[in-house]
């Protein structure tokens, strides 16, 4: 009976294995990326090397990471995998390594977005990892995050041997000019655990259009150039999301200021201002509460002294609810989790549907 046995575990376990297609890794050079500001750009960094020398040097460092980027195709393969090179020492202590070194993917089914499966990172630089297995072979759109805290050097990705891989033959992303996103850690990604479930990667899914994630942790602090930068991408709406990286002096002196100079680089691109969200740990620290107040009244005077000077196009988010107000929705009083990056987007979708 153990041998019979063993033999038939045997036959199982070799019919199964045949039965599985052989894998064939592909350059992406011939797909599509969505999240990239300058579509001529060759890698996988936010910014073209141009912009270096006129940038404060974290904010370029910081813009080498592959935030925001997806890698757009289709393919009827049973299985998905990656191989991708990322840098070798970024880690935080309040950050998840699937969203710092890992790959994302999600794939449309009846028009909307969902889920699909994440690349775990599983070595320093050299990362390779079966996303999904199993499938049924329809032909799918999908989506693949990059990693959000880290530099991508190169990717492949990988599918059935006889399967297609290739461009979206119905991309639903050209039919809106992409949203921009400036700001902090929080609009880079931090906490989430998974590139995909930042707030602008959330909004880009539920909209159905491009975002432009230009997040630069410790570093959103409404720095002129750009200002300057932002106004050469041709946007539908450039949504300002700075608050927790400024000192109250910061938020009163440059507000204003940055708002004005966008507008008149971009007339005719509609201003989302979003308030700081209020930390749960301001219900408990009045300094905390008192700062934050204080960046906000700046930028609701900033808001207001526009309106009076009949400048259009400027709008304005406050900060009750933008997170929910039960304390939830962070991991350590400031960074969210994915509920509050949830909850977050949700807020701002809203918010966007108005304006756009």
């Amino acid at each position: 009976m153990k041998k019979g046995i063993l033999f038939l575990v045997g036959v199982f376990f070799y019919t199964s294995q045949q039965a599985q297609s052989p894998i064939q890794y592909h350059t992406i050079e011939n797909l599509s990326i969505v999240g990239r500001a300058f579509p001529n750009q060759t890698s996988y960094q936010r910014f073209p090397d141009s912009l270096a020398s006129l940038l404060r040097v974290p904010v370029w460092q910081l813009s080498k990471n592959s935030t925001g980027l997806a890698i757009y195709f289709e393919t009827n393969s049973k299985q998905i995998s990656a191989k991708w090179k990322t840098g070798a020492t970024t880690s935080f202590p309040h950050v998840a390594n699937t969203l710092v070194k890992g790959v994302d993917l999600y794939a449309l089914d009846h028009d909307q977005w969902y889920y699909v499966g994440i690349g775990k990172p599983n070595h320093a630089v050299y990362q390779e990892a079966s996303i999904i297995k199993d499938l049924d072979g329809s032909i799918r759109q999908y989506l693949l995050y990059l990693p959000d805290y880290e530099t991508t050097d190169s990717l492949f990705i990988g599918v059935d041997s006889a399967a297609l891989l290739q461009n979206s033959s119905r991309p639903i992303f050209k039919k809106n000019k992409p949203i921009v996103f400036y700001g902090t850690s929080i609009v880079q990604g931090a906490s989430a655990m998974r590139s995909g479930m930042a707030y602008p990667a959330i909004i880009e899914r539920q909209l159905k259009t491009e975002t432009i994630n230009l997040g630069f942790s410790g570093n959103g602090q409404l720095d002129s150039m750009l200002a300057v930068i932002m106004s050469t991408i041709d946007a539908s709406c450039y949504v300002i999301d700075c608050g927790p990286n400024l000192t109250p002096q910061q938020a009163k002196e440059r507000t204003l200021p940055f708002l004005k100079q966008l507008k008149q680089l971009s007339p005719n691109t509609p201003i989302l201002l979003i308030e700081q969200i209020n930390y749960p740990t301001a219900r408990f620290v009045s300094s905390i509460d008192e700062k934050i107040k204080l960046i906000n009244k700046s930028f609701s005077d900033a808001f207001e002294t526009l309106n009076k000077e009949g400048v259009t196009g400027i709008y304005y988010l406050p900060a009750k609810g933008l997170i929910g107000e039960d304390g939830e929705a962070t991991v350590d009083g400031v960074h969210l989790t994915d509920l509050g990056f949830f909850r977050m987007a949700q807020s701002i979708i809203k918010k966007l549907k108005t304006i756009l």
